[in-house]
Order: C-alpha cells, then structure tokens, then sequence
C-alpha cells in the first residue's frame, strides 16, 4: 500500500473541515453587543412558519454552498479512480491511499475500507453540529454532491444533481429530499458505472446516512436561515 501524504492531508482538511466554521469571521462582526448563543433557540422552533422545505433560491445564493460542493469533490477525488485510475493496479501518486502492482484482493478491500472511512467521518462532521448541549443535524446537499464526483463519476454526479433539484418542489423536506436522491445516485450509478457498483452504493448509502441518523435520533434535518441566528 502506498499513501501520499500531502495529498492525503489536504484531503482529509477539505472533507473534515466543520462547515459552521466558515461563518466565524462574518458572525463575530454581525453579532450586536451582549448577545449570547445561549438565548438561541432551536432552529426548528424559529423558522418561518415552519416550513420545512428547501427553497432553490436560497440554497443557490449561498456561497458556503459552492465551497462544500467543491471541497466535496476535491476531497473525494483525492480517494477515487474516476481519472481512469483502478485501486487494483499500480497508480499514481494523484490517488492518497492506493496498493500497487498484483496485490491480495483483501488488501485491496482494506484500502477501499480505509478510504470510505475517512469520506464517512467527513460526512458525520458536517451532518451533526453539536454546541451548548443541544445537538443539531444538518444535511449537507451539496457536500453530498461534490462526494458524488469522486465516489461515482462527473456525469452520474451532474444527472443525478440537476434532476433532484428540478423536482425538488415535490419534497416536503430534507429528509425526502435525500432519501429520493439516494435513489437517483444509485439509479444513475447503475447505468454509467465509472468506479465500481460496490462505490455507488455506497455513495447512495452516504446520501441516505443524514436521514437515518435524523429518524434514529428523532430530531429533524434543519436547513437554516439567515433569521437563525446567521447560522448558515
């Protein structure tokens, strides 16, 4: 097994980086005087007229959007072989964590195990935002997203994208929102395989983890507002 370490720290920075850290600096600023998290309250409690549906519009004029779409990708295709690589033959160094030349298949399988663990771990860091006790879930589109270009391929990962967005009016939420687009991957996946099926389903499973994790949790997938305390 070999491993590129600068390419795999790199990787490892974009994919577990907490996306609420990028709002520090702009809430720091915008926050008056005296004010305290503390007098927060749930972001389901708060949100307009508690609708739970996911406005385009809103998540399309979002810029953290676009850097978790893009660290998403990078990220993941720091442990892929969607460039026309295989984890079964020698590599190049462009891949973190790869076996060389005729190796053990459960050799091979351990550097795949090795490389979703690093893509779940990411995964949960955005999903679940823990702060003064209270434990938030949150569902990371368009980090899915950008997993999706290393985990399945460029053109799975773009059909499936712009389909669940255009009949995204159909959902009453995020939670429906992700179980569908769980299906599409895997749909999608199965008719332009470019990196194995064990890896769409597993991109499938990545895009449903939000949903079972809000069902098991029986707390709500909350997509926040800027009237949230400028939480996302």
């Amino acid at each position: 097994m070999s491993v590129d370490y600068p390419l795999l720290v790199l990787a490892i920075a974009l994919l577990w980086f907490p996306r609420q850290w990028l709002r520090w600096g702009a809430e720091f600023k915008s926050r008056p005087k005296g004010r305290s998290r503390q007098n927060d309250n749930e972001p389901w409690d708060v949100r307009e007229a508690g609708d739970p549906r996911i406005s385009i519009k809103t998540e399309f004029s979002k810029f953290r959007n676009y850097v978790d779409l893009l660290r998403g990708a990078v990220g993941s295709l720091a442990f892929s072989s969607v460039l026309g690589l295989s984890p079964c033959i020698r590599i190049s160094s462009v891949t973190a964590v790869a076996v060389e030349g005729a190796t053990p298949r459960n050799l091979a399988y351990a550097v795949l195990l090795i490389r979703l663990a690093i893509l779940f771990v990411g995964l949960v860091v955005q999903t679940v935002r823990y702060n003064r006790g209270k434990l938030t879930l949150y569902p990371p589109i368009f980090y899915l997203a950008g997993l999706t270009v290393g985990m399945c391929d460029l053109w799975t990962a773009l059909f499936a994208f712009v389909l669940i967005w255009t009949v995204n009016g159909m959902f009453g939420g995020a939670q429906s929102f992700l179980t569908v687009y769980a299906v599409v991957i895997a749909t999608f996946g199965y008719f332009l395989p470019t990196q194995g099926l064990i890896m769409v389903i597993m991109a499938a499973g990545f895009c449903f983890f939000p949903v079972l994790f809000s069902l098991a949790a029986s707390r709500p997938l909350v997509i926040f507002s800027r009237k949230v305390a400028k939480s996302d």
